[in-house]
């Protein structure tokens, strides 16, 4: 009996020692790879819109509310605006180039770097009173299309 139980002890370690054998552990290393392109993402934080109310002379407007633009870039950016006039309604008549002279908009940045950023514009119209010469009685409303493209 002394015989077996020395047998099952030595047959016990045994295969304890085995169990610790197979318990190492081995690592190997894989290599991931991906490339981020050039991206950019423009947009309208609210409505966006501005209303200058009754423009009854010479002078300067400022614009009611701001805009803010929210820009998401992967790289380096710049921002640039325009009027829209096919989409703009005006009175039949009215010039362009005064609106587009008097139309000052101001941005708190006109570019940056990649990330997350948000641009302020502040609206002004500052028009003289010849400038109402070219502006007949009636409702203007102006679109106007910001543009962000990476460098």
């Amino acid at each position: 009996m002394r015989m077996l139980k020395a047998f099952g002890l030595t047959l016990l370690v045994a295969v304890l020692a085995a169990g610790v054998v197979a318990a190492k552990s081995d690592s190997v290393n894989v290599n991931a790879s991906f490339t981020i392109p050039s991206w950019i993402s423009l947009s309208v934080v609210g409505n966006g819109d501005v209303g200058f109310g009754e423009i009854a002379g010479g002078g300067g407007y400022a614009g009611d509310s701001k805009t803010e633009l929210r820009v998401l870039s992967t790289t380096s950016w710049s921002l640039s605006s325009t009027i829209l006039w096919a989409q703009s309604t005006m009175p039949d008549g009215a010039s362009q180039s005064v609106i587009e002279s008097a139309l000052a908009l101001t941005l708190s940045a006109n570019g940056g770097t990649w990330g997350f950023h948000t641009v302020s514009v502040s609206y002004q119209m500052d028009v003289t009173d010849e400038d109402m010469a070219e502006l007949p009685v009636g409702d203007y409303n102006l679109v106007i299309q910001y543009t962000a493209t990476t460098d």
